[in-house]
Formats: C-alpha cells, sequence, structure tokens
C-alpha cells in the first residue's frame, strides 16, 4: 500500500501540465459552487437583518397570551435582575424594553387610529436606526415627554414639528388614557403602514399614559446574527417563569421565513444542476488523463503489473488530484468570498431604486459561514470519488493488445 501511494504521487507530477489542469478544474467548482451559495445565503442574512431592525428585533420575551391578544392587558412586568441575567447570556448584545398599545391620534380638525410605541429612545435606536430616519426636528431622548410620528400620519393630521397631538385611548384594565404631546420630531419609516400609523414615545411617557407603571409588552433581544438565535431562545428559555415565553424572529414573521425556504429550495436546484455540469467537466478531464495514458498502461501491464494494482494507483492518483483541489478549492473560495462579505456588490438601476424603497441597502451581499464552503469542498470530493470509479473500470477492460497501438 505505501509503495502504491509513492507511485501515485509521483505518477501525478511526471506530467505536471496535466495534473495542474486536473487540480484546477476541481478548484473553479468548489469556488464557483461556494460563490454560489455564499451570494444566496448573504442575500438571506441581509433580508433577515433588514426586516428583523425594522421592528421585531431577533428574539422578543412575552407574557404567554401577548402575541394571539395584543393588549395591555397581556403585558407583563420585567424584573431588572431578570433584564440583566438575559444581558449576561453569550451573544446577546441588546435588550430593550418596549410598551405596544393603540390610540386615537388626533388635531383640532382631523383624527386617525395610531399605533403607539413606548421605546427606551437609545437602544431603540440601536435597533432600528430610527434616529437616522427624521426628516423633520429631533429624535426622542429618555425622560422626553413628546412624540415623534411617522410623516404620513403628521401630513394626515396636518402637525409638523412644535404642534401639540391629542391622543384618546384605553389604558390598563380600562382606565381612561388622554393626554396632550407635543411633537419632537418626524420620521419617513421604509414600512409604508408604519409610516401611516405610527407614534414613537419614551416609555415611561408611554407607561404614565397608560396608567401601565413599571410594565412592558415586550422585551427585545438583539444578538450579532440570526445564526445564534436557536441557542439563545433556548437559553432565556430557561429564565424565564411559566407566564413569559420567548419568540424568534422567524415565529413572529413566519412568512419570511417561507419566503427564504421556498427560494432556497429554488437555489438548491440551481446548484444540483451547478453540480451536474461540474461532475461532467471533471469527468471529461479525468477520462481524457485515462485516454492519454492508455498506452503507458499497456505497456506496464505487458511487462508484469497487475490491473488490481494499476487500478489502485490510478484511484490514488485521483484521490491525491481530489484533496488537493478541494484543499485549495477551499481556501481560494474563502478568500474570493471574504472579498466580497467586505466590499459588497452595488446595484444600480431600477433594482437599486426599489431596494432603497424598502429601506435595504443597494448592494448584493455574501455569507461567510464556513459551512458553506466545507460542505462544497466536501461535496465536489464526494463527486471526484465517485468519477475515479470509471478510470479503474476503464484499466480493468484494458486490453494489451489496443493498448500497445495506441
Amino acid at each position: 500500500m505505501k509503495t502504491d501511494i509513492k507511485l501515485a504521487w509521483r505518477n501525478l507530477w511526471r506530467n505536471k501540465r496535466r495534473t495542474l489542469i486536473a487540480i484546477s478544474s476541481i478548484i473553479f467548482s468548489v469556488l464557483l459552487a461556494s460563490w454560489m451559495r455564499s451570494m444566496q445565503e448573504g442575500s438571506y442574512d441581509s433580508m433577515i437583518g433588514n426586516v428583523v431592525k425594522f421592528y421585531s428585533g431577533y428574539l422578543q420575551v412575552q407574557d404567554t397570551a401577548y402575541w394571539e391578544e395584543r393588549t395591555l392587558e397581556n403585558s407583563m412586568e420585567v424584573p431588572p435582575e431578570l433584564k440583566q441575567q438575559i444581558k449576561g447570556i453569550k451573544d446577546v448584545t441588546l435588550v430593550s424594553d418596549r410598551l405596544e398599545s393603540f390610540a386615537l391620534a388626533a388635531n383640532h380638525q382631523h383624527s386617525k387610529p395610531a399605533m403607539v410605541l413606548g421605546i427606551e429612545p437609545e437602544a431603540e435606536d440601536q435597533i432600528t436606526a430610527i434616529s437616522k430616519k427624521i426628516k423633520e426636528g429631533e429624535f426622542l431622548k429618555t425622560g422626553d415627554n413628546s412624540v415623534v410620528l411617522g410623516r404620513e400620519l403628521a401630513n394626515f393630521l396636518g402637525l409638523s414639528v412644535g404642534d401639540t397631538l391629542v391622543m384618546i385611548g384605553q389604558g390598563y384594565h380600562g382606565v381612561s388614557a388622554n393626554g396632550l404631546f407635543p411633537v419632537k420630531g418626524i420620521i419617513k419609516h421604509p414600512n409604508q403602514d408604519f409610516d401611516k400609523r405610527l407614534v414613537l414615545m419614551d416609555i415611561n411617557a408611554a407607561r404614565d399614559f397608560y396608567s401601565a407603571y413599571g410594565l412592558s409588552t415586550a422585551l427585545v433581544v438583539m444578538t450579532g446574527d440570526h445564526y445564534q438565535v436557536n441557542h439563545l431562545k433556548t437559553d432565556i428559555g430557561n429564565l424565564l417563569s411559566p407566564k413569559n415565553t420567548v419568540l424568534t424572529w422567524a415565529e413572529m414573521q413566519p412568512e419570511i421565513e417561507q419566503l427564504i425556504q421556498s427560494d432556497r429550495g429554488s437555489g438548491i436546484i440551481m446548484l444540483g444542476i451547478l453540480y451536474l455540469v461540474i461532475a461532467f467537466g471533471m469527468f471529461s478531464v479525468i477520462m481524457m488523463m485515462v485516454k492519454e495514458r492508455r498506452r503507458e498502461f499497456g505497456v506496464i501491464h505487458a511487462v508484469g503489473m497487475r490491473k488490481r494494482k494499476m487500478a489502485v494507483v490510478v484511484l490514488f492518483e485521483t484521490l491525491f488530484i481530489g484533496i488537493i483541489g478541494c484543499s485549495v478549492g477551499l481556501i481560494v473560495s474563502y478568500l474570493f468570498c471574504l472579498w466580497f462579505y467586505f466590499h459588497p456588490i452595488p446595484l444600480t438601476g431600477e433594482m437599486a431604486t426599489a431596494t432603497i424603497q424598502y429601506g435595504m441597502e443597494p448592494f448584493m451581499f455574501f455569507s461567510i459561514q464556513p459551512s458553506l464552503f466545507y460542505n462544497q469542498m466536501i461535496l465536489v470530493f464526494f463527486i471526484s470519488l465517485f468519477i475515479a470509479i470509471f478510470p479503474v473500470i476503464s484499466i480493468f477492460r484494458l486490453k494489451i493488445t489496443s493498448a500497445l497501438r495506441a
């Protein structure tokens, strides 16, 4: 066996050009498959990141009844120690309270139902970057008793910065909620529905307005990316009482998850077609190598080497080509996608305009999740292993007379 391995290794480098062509075909295969998967998963990462930063966050801690019936009666009290414990979990980057309800927003002539969101201004800005969407006035600060309105809501009510918003609603346990609030800022929210009905307040001002002292409807939890969500759901769930639950972004917005899964399925079909093309390309290169060496095999067999030993040597040669090609392909594809990860491809024209309108950056993003690259390397290696069967079969079917005349 040791002799066969040495012989196979030396055979590879007797004809460097032929070997480098075979290795290059595998490197290119790994690179192409990895680049496609990186671009696909990068687009999903970008989509999920934008979706959770619009509103939901990656996870939310809520009362068990709140998601089905979003009323103040299903709000919860968040002990400071629970908040600190969640902040202490590995991969948690931010925890923020929210109090969400509804009220009738009005001025002296018009009125409209509005979504009132009590927030921790500094923390909320880190989640949604909402201060960057300010078109007039300023964003909220902790302790403010003023409001920030969506631009379409402000236009409908005829309000501008410095005017007073009247809000009438129902507070906690049916208490009447009425108040006058100065308009501090106006935002252009990328979600049109939010832009038509959103009222932002400091969470303590919202609690006073609704008489929901010390209560929150949700505790928003942020992390570095969506790959951490599942283990955070488990870790946070272990800290909660039976009255509370934790929901992931996918559970709160299942339509986005379904869209991604559907698109990922079509992407896998395209990847399968790509692998088929790759397999045929590798097969042609390997079989070309065998055909070129047909006379060589005939001479070796004529002088006494058994076909079985020849087949083992050729198998090792193909394995070496696969290992070298896949290893180098892994490194090259990672570095290649890493460059695009830090330098995403800019979109232009109508596609860029449409992307900006949805509040997303006009770029084609890439992912550098290690599993993307390992998986492609392993799959291409198994393809090369499968292709190695054909040279072996070709050797066992070799006829000395025809081989010597090749």
